[in-house]
C-alpha cells in the first residue's frame, strides 16, 4: 500500500521501501517500528549470524549492518533536509560499506545497536514539527526527496530486508 501524501517525493528507486508501509502518522508508524523491529532482533540474535544463503551474498550479520548504516544515513538525510541544508542529498554505495564494516561481528551488539539507533531516529522524527515534514531537498542526481519519503523509506528499508531473511535465509518471523 502507497500512502496518499502529497509531501511523498523521492526517487522511484525508494518506492520498494515505501510500498511496505502501511497509512499512518509517521510518529505513530516510526514508533510502531521499534516494538517490530525487537521482536525481529530477539528471533534474529538465536540465529546463525554468519549463515549466507549463496556464495557471495551477505551475511545475516552483514545484512543487519546494512540495515544499520543505511538508517543512520537516512536519518541525516532527514536532519538536513529539516534544517534546510542547501547541500544535495549523497548517494552510498551499500556495497562498499558492507565491505568495509568490521568482519567479526557480535551479533548481540548489532541487534542492541540497531534497536538504539531506531529509537533515535523516531525521537529524531518525533522531534521535527508537521509541517517541515513537506520539505525536500535534492538529490545528487536531481531528484526531489522528501522528509515525509525519508521517514516511510526508514520504516520500510527493515520491512523489505526481513522479507529477504524470511524468504532467502530462512528466517522465521
Amino acid at each position: 500500500m502507497f500512502p496518499a501524501n502529497s509531501a511523498i517525493r523521492h526517487p522511484a528507486f525508494f518506492n520498494r521501501y515505501v510500498e511496505q508501509v502501511g497509512q499512518g502518522k509517521l510518529s505513530s508508524l516510526l514508533d510502531a517500528s521499534i516494538n517490530l523491529l525487537e521482536q525481529d532482533l530477539n528471533i534474529i540474535s538465536k540465529v546463525d549470524g554468519t549463515f549466507s544463503y549463496a556464495p557471495g551474498k551477505w551475511s545475516i550479520n552483514t545484512l543487519v549492518r546494512h540495515c544499520i548504516d543505511a538508517e543512520m544515513i537516512f536519518a541525516f538525510r532527514a536532519l538536513s533536509i529539516a534544517r534546510l541544508d542547501p547541500h544535495p542529498i549523497r548517494s552510498f554505495e551499500e556495497n562498499q560499506y558492507a565491505f568495509e564494516s568490521e568482519k567479526e561481528y557480535d551479533l548481540p551488539l548489532l541487534v542492541r545497536e540497531f534497536i538504539h539507533v531506531r529509537s533515535a531516529t523516531a525521537l529524531l522524527f518525533n522531534g521535527f514539527h508537521e509541517d517541515w515534514l513537506s520539505r525536500t531537498a535534492k538529490t545528487d542526481n536531481g531528484e526531489q526527496m522528501s522528509l515525509l519519503s525519508i521517514g516511510y523509506i526508514i520504516v520500510g528499508h527493515w520491512l523489505h530486508h526481513r522479507k529477504i531473511l524470511q524468504t532467502r535465509y530462512g528466517v522465521d518471523f
